[in-house]
C-alpha cells in the first residue's frame, strides 16, 4: 500500500515539475525563477552578442560605436551610456511584461523590445524596426 502512495506522489510531483518546466514566459527561458522580473533588470549590462537579421555584428558594432554601459535603476529610470554620449529616460514592462519600454528623457519618442531571455545575468531583446531585425544580448558588467 505504501508503495502505491510513493508512485503516485512521485508521478504528481513529476508532472507538476515538467509543467512548471514549460510556463516561461520568455521564449529562450527561463522557466522558472525565484526572483522577480523587475529585480532582474535592475542592474548594469553590456553588450555580449549584437545580431541583425540572425547576422553577428557585434564586433562591427562594437568598432562603431564603442563600448558602452546600460544601467536600469530600481525608479524606473536608466541611463545609457557610450563613448559618445550619454542617454537617460524611464523604462518599465508592457502591460504583460513580456516587452520593456523606454521613453528617453527630453523627447516624446517611445519604443519597445521584445524581452526572449531574462535571467539575472543575461538579458535578450529583440526588436523589428520596419527594415531590420536586431536582437541584443545583454550580460551584467563585471565588476571592476
Amino acid at each position: 500500500m505504501m508503495k502505491k502512495v510513493y508512485l503516485i506522489l512521485f508521478l504528481l510531483l513529476s508532472v507538476g515539475l515538467a509543467s512548471l518546466h514549460s510556463c516561461g514566459k520568455y521564449e529562450e527561458g527561463p522557466g522558472f525563477s525565484l526572483r522577480s522580473k523587475k529585480s532582474r533588470v535592475v542592474n548594469t549590462w553590456v553588450i555580449d552578442k549584437y545580431l541583425i537579421n540572425g547576422n553577428d555584428v557585434t564586433a562591427i558594432f562594437l568598432a562603431a560605436y564603442g563600448e558602452h554601459a546600460l544601467l536600469f535603476k530600481s525608479d524606473d529610470s536608466y541611463e545609457f551610456n557610450t563613448v559618445p554620449g550619454r542617454k537617460t529616460g524611464t523604462w518599465s514592462f508592457d502591460s504583460n511584461k513580456e516587452s520593456l519600454e523606454f521613453q528617453e528623457s527630453g523627447t516624446a519618442t517611445k519604443y519597445d523590445q521584445k524581452i526572449m531571455r531574462l535571467t539575472a545575468n543575461e538579458m535578450w531583446l529583440w526588436e523589428d524596426d520596419g527594415t531590420d531585425k536586431i536582437e541584443v544580448h545583454y550580460k551584467t558588467k563585471s565588476p571592476m
